[in-house]
């Protein structure tokens, strides 16, 4: 019973230190989740800034090209089924796109090996 007693205080000394690391690493691990989204937010508009205008000259510069022929209707119809098809492919693209383990995995991670540490003590 002592060694139960002892064992337990044992644990609750190991806990109480634990969760001062833990405080030390949740302001951690948000700065790095902050960083992380503002440059994921940046590179996103960038990309969608640039994607934007490459469609719109390449829709411009394929409906000039045809514009003294008799294809010129169907050179326009032409250009909104690529965007269509562009769309569609981002859509595509987005929806299979893995994330990225979030940064208080790390935290669980530590608070599931804490807790295993507890059940195998007790």
């Amino acid at each position: 019973m002592f060694e139960k007693i002892k064992s337990v205080r044992q644990l609750g000394i190991i806990a109480r230190d634990r969760i001062g690391d833990y405080m030390e690493l949740v302001p951690i691990l948000i700065k790095i989740q902050g960083r992380y989204f503002g440059a994921q937010i940046i590179s996103y508009v960038v990309l969608f800034i640039l994607a934007l205008l490459s469609l719109t000259f390449l829709g411009v510069a394929i409906i000039v090209s045809y514009w003294e022929t008799p294809y010129r209707v169907v050179s326009a119809w032409c250009v909104v089924a690529l965007y269509t098809l562009s769309a569609f492919g981002v859509f595509l693209v987005s929806q299979n796109r893995t994330r990225p383990i979030s940064p208080f995995e790390t935290l669980r991670t530590e608070l599931e090996k804490d807790a295993k540490l507890v059940k195998d003590t007790v």
